[in-house]
């Protein structure tokens, strides 16, 4: 059984829940904590009846303490405080837990096993299934340890992953390790198992209900709840860019810091070369208003002598899954800096983009209801908030993201509601044009062994199968944001930030991915949203008044994808005559290495930046892919 220990959240472990001789004919034998040397071990407590693991931050201890006062007594660590109520409110514990968290609990009296996922997946949960035992971790490393859990790779991931194609949110790129999802549990009980979803951010049957009273106030008193929480775990250090989300977080960071007497935040600052994505002069001005310390570094001098693709590729190849974010090496030696410096926070201004601006899909809603004057209103704010040229802003606005998404869904309704007006285009036939579709955007160097190909076939047949249906509550706008949080990517990148923090010994936190305030912005009307015209006006307007010289009214977002394009297209031939090409790809029948060799060939003698993004895609995937054959 397990036993009480209080530990920092950045360890590895792993549970084992042994079902002894079947579930349902047989009671399950317990759940153990597994020692992993050299690593720490989450909160535990258990006994004979149950137990608890918890990894992660409590936010409500102490209101859970007052409703359990009665019986409570002496409570050691916050995983026997959940145990506790657990014993006292069985499965609406998953309704009362809040915070930021892995967490198993386990019944004998009713031979119950939950796991958990916190709300949006800030912290990770994954598992592998051996006969009759169940192992959980927050690391896919841990779990790959295990004796009994297989290191086979996923073909069809690798597939999915060079055609941009997203899998299944619970699968991970092991052939043998599943995901649970964010803001999901599984059950394990006389029943079978069951993963499903514990908590929504919109209704997921209903009409959502917007918010407009005092919702920026409401937004204010979130945001700096979030950000207490977090500086108050421990010396915070941030990055801070000159992008009106990191400058958010600094502001507010820095507010909370000075009333509590606590020292500022150490400001992180990267110096890119590049002119579209230097903010040296606005990082420089919000440190200083606000006082905070700063390390400034220039982007050459993080990545080193060797260069950024070579760096990331290195590190892709020591990662769980290949990396999602280029930049991440030079950030890495941003929070080494942190470390050195005794925080043992830092705060990013991730998410921001998520939830303060106004999905694009918002157009198909417009455009139902006719209402011409609201879609003027999100052109002209999305021409002066983001750096594109009009026309292919407008395309991608009013046809992409508006006429298209109209249609498309008019024709899946006459399929589900009203066969007869199109006899000739049943379901099947619609599955069939999908993997069609499917079949031309395969670039022909991928996938050449015909097994392969035919499950990746299979694959989109099924997921195509699942998307023939009608509307949904609340439009597109609200569809895209309840897909948003079940976004395989959206994980993919939660959890690389979860396992960089990790691998320094430290946490990396984003205030705007907070359940709570995730809520709120979902039922901000839009127009509110983008306040004063622009997108995120919910912050726009307060940082342009603190920051008068910066002019962040004004500002449009900046994009790193010119730099991106011509760091790939400049260093891509020297990586790829490093690696010696893609010989792992190969081996498992991935890719084509004599159309691969003459496509990359191609993209760089004639310097396709439309095309750059391959060289990334490929070798990144190569370079991850090498250590685990």
């Amino acid at each position: 059984m397990i036993s009480p220990v209080q530990a920092h959240g950045t360890g590895w472990w792993l549970a084992s829940f042994d079902e002894g001789t079947g579930l349902g004919s047989a009671r399950a034998r317990g759940l153990s904590l597994l020692d992993k040397p050299g690593h720490a071990r989450p909160a535990s407590a258990g006994d004979a009846s149950g137990g608890a693991v918890f990894d992660g931050v409590l936010f409500n201890a102490a209101e859970l303490r007052s409703r359990l006062s009665d019986e409570l007594g002496p409570v050691r660590n916050d995983a026997e405080l959940i145990l506790r109520a657990f014993r006292r409110w069985g499965e609406d514990i998953l309704y009362a837990v809040k915070g930021i968290f892995a967490l198993i609990l386990w019944d004998a009296s009713r031979n119950l096993l939950l796991c958990v996922r916190d709300p949006l997946g800030i912290y990770p949960l994954f598992y592998a299934e051996r006969g009759r035992e169940l192992l959980l971790s927050t690391s896919i490393d841990a779990l790959l340890s295990h004796s009994q859990v297989s290191r086979s790779v996923s073909r069809t991931a690798l597939v999915e992953y060079l055609c941009h194609r997203s899998p299944s949110v619970g699968r991970t790129f092991f052939a043998d390790i599943k995901r649970l999802p964010p803001g999901h549990a599984l059950r394990v009980g006389p029943a079978g198992r069951r993963v499903f979803r514990y908590w929504h951010a919109v209704p997921p049957d209903a009409e959502p209900e917007w918010l407009d009273a005092d919702v920026v106030e409401r937004f204010e008193e979130l945001l700096t709840q979030t950000v207490r929480r977090y500086v108050e775990l421990g010396p915070t250090a941030l990055y801070l860019s000159g992008g009106l989300d990191s400058v958010t977080v600094a502001a507010v960071a820095s507010d909370i810091s000075r009333r509590r007497g606590l020292p500022g935040p150490v400001a992180l600052s990267l110096v890119f070369p590049h002119p579209d994505c230097n903010e040296e002069q606005a990082q420089r001005r919000v440190a200083t208003a606000l006082e905070l310390p700063q390390t400034l570094v220039p982007f050459d001098e993080a990545i080193g002598p060797r260069g950024l693709l070579l760096e990331a590729l290195e590190m892709s190849s020591t990662w769980p899954a290949p990396l999602q974010n280029v930049w991440n090496p030079a950030y890495q030696y941003l929070a080494r800096q942190a470390r050195q410096r005794g925080c043992e926070v830092i705060l990013t201004g991730g998410g921001g983009d998520e939830w303060l601006t106004v999905t694009p899909v918002y157009a198909a809603d417009l455009l139902r209801r006719l209402d011409v004057l609201g879609l003027a209103r999100l052109v002209r704010s999305m021409l002066r908030s983001y750096r594109r040229p009009p026309l292919a802003l407008m395309r991608n606005l009013i046809w992409t993201n508006g006429v298209r998404l109209l249609l498309g869904e008019a024709w899946r309704w006459s399929l589900e509601s009203a066969p007869q007006i199109a006899p000739l285009r049943r379901p099947s036939e619609w599955v069939a044009g999908r993997r069609r579709q499917r079949t031309l955007s395969i670039p022909a160097w991928v996938a050449p062994d015909p097994g392969l190909r035919r499950e990746f076939h299979q694959r989109a047949e099924a997921e195509a199968a699942t998307a023939v249906r009608g509307r949904e509550p609340g439009g597109f706008y609200f569809r895209e944001l309840r897909r948003t949080l079940d976004h395989p990517l959206v994980a993919l990148e939660l959890e690389e930030v979860f396992e960089s923090g990790r691998r320094v010994g430290l946490r990396v936190l984003q205030p705007f991915w907070d359940a709570e305030l995730v809520q709120l912005l979902c039922r901000i009307p839009p127009r509110r949203l983008n306040l004063g015209g622009r997108s995120k006006g919910l912050v726009r307007a307060a940082l342009n008044q603190r920051f008068q010289h910066l002019n962040f009214g004004q500002q449009k977002k900046v994009i790193s994808i010119e730099f991106f394009n011509s760091t790939m297209l400049n260093e891509g031939r020297r990586a790829w005559q490093m690696m010696g090409g893609t010989p792992a790809l190969a081996e498992l029948g991935v890719v084509d290495p004599l159309f691969l060799g003459d496509t990359i060939d191609r993209i760089l003698a004639q310097h396709q930046r439309s095309e750059a993004y391959r060289i990334w895609d490929i070798l990144n995937l190569e370079a991850w892919l090498r250590p685990r054959l």
